[in-house]
């Protein structure tokens, strides 16, 4: 069990107390602390409870790794414990249901090595009837976003809540070098996480039920603010160059376009034109390299492509997303 601390002690101690109360208990429970103010570091290390069973370990990085590689130097640690068969990861703001861990487990020893990884339900914690996500869903857009109704097609689940199998870990990191990017710091590493994975011929599982109470965005200060919207568009950018499909881009590239040229007309009239240079920018800057590491990755994903292209829901974007912007642009 995998979780990051960023100045949300408070939060980070409610889901180790949550995850104490599953009926399958962790070997091993990892905590980073990425960084955060020394007074909430030493909320966390004085309000962490020893574990009922299994080991509690808490680690502090002098620099923000950001969620990507935070979890890369946590995955690596854990996979040092030889036993080790499964990676579970959870929001330091969620809250965990006591079936999560049995659930994911058991769905994925049923699968057998083809799934490789597993999600489920995560509902808002502030109203537990509110869907917060059912996984990713990738739209005709081409943008992926939280999938919020069984109607869309379920590309993987998101890094918020998810099991994976060392056998997928090890898979990644022997063809990427990495299990999450991590150039991407955080928002979209688990699409890209998932889309490699899809396209190295796994099954990502789907399992309808309630895994985890999720608070939502408590580390990087809510709402749709400037770092989401630039992290957000610059890590798809880079996930569509250096993976989706040649065939899907043809596809579906003009309304991948008419996606870009909405979020661009929706940031400049919220006075944010600089933050979409800035975007285009710092995509441009790494074109190369992540072109080079497209080809390379090609060469392990021929056979899989329209697995990926079979998962696209034929909508533009997700349901109610035009109203949503359209009630912030009028609160701007």
């Amino acid at each position: 069990m995998l979780v990051i601390n960023y100045n949300t002690a408070r939060q980070t101690l409610r889901c180790l107390e949550s995850i104490q109360q599953s009926t399958l208990l962790p070997d091993w429970v990892l905590v980073l602390d990425n960084a955060s103010s020394s007074d909430d570091y030493q909320q966390l290390l004085q309000g962490a409870q020893p574990p009922r069973e299994g080991a509690l370990y808490i680690y502090h990085s002098q620099h923000n790794l950001g969620f990507a590689q935070g979890s890369n130097v946590l995955i690596d640690l854990l996979l040092q414990q030889q036993a080790c068969q499964y990676v579970m990861l959870l929001n330091n703001d969620a809250v965990a249901q006591k079936d999560m861990l049995a659930s994911l487990r058991a769905a994925l020893d049923e699968a057998g090595e083809g799934a490789g990884l597993a999600g489920g339900r995560m509902h808002r914690l502030a109203d537990p009837m509110q869907v917060d996500t059912l996984g990713i869903a990738l739209y005709a857009s081409l943008m992926p976003a939280d999938r919020k109704t069984l109607d869309d097609h379920y590309v993987g689940p998101t890094g918020g809540c998810c099991m994976l199998t060392r056998q997928l870990v090890d898979r990644l990191k022997s063809v990427s070098g990495y299990c999450f990017d991590p150039r991407f710091f955080c928002y979209c590493e688990d699409t890209d996480m998932v889309v490699r994975a899809v396209l190295l011929g796994y099954r990502p599982l789907y399992v309808d039920q309630l895994l985890a109470l999720h608070e939502g965005q408590a580390s990087s200060g809510g709402g749709y603010n400037p770092f989401i919207a630039y992290h957000g568009l610059r890590n798809t950018l880079w996930m569509h160059i250096k993976l989706m499909p040649a065939g899907m881009l043809w596809r579906y590239g003009f309304l991948l376009l008419l996606a870009h040229g909405l979020m661009v007309a929706r940031h400049t009239l919220a006075g944010r034109f600089l933050l979409m240079l800035r975007v285009y920018r710092d995509v441009l800057r790494r074109l190369p390299e992540f072109l080079s590491e497209r080809q390379q990755f090609n060469g392990h994903a021929q056979a899989y492509r329209a697995v990926l292209k079979a998962q696209v829901t034929h909508r533009f974007y997700r349901k109610g997303y035009l109203q949503s912007v359209l009630r912030g642009a009028c609160s701007d």
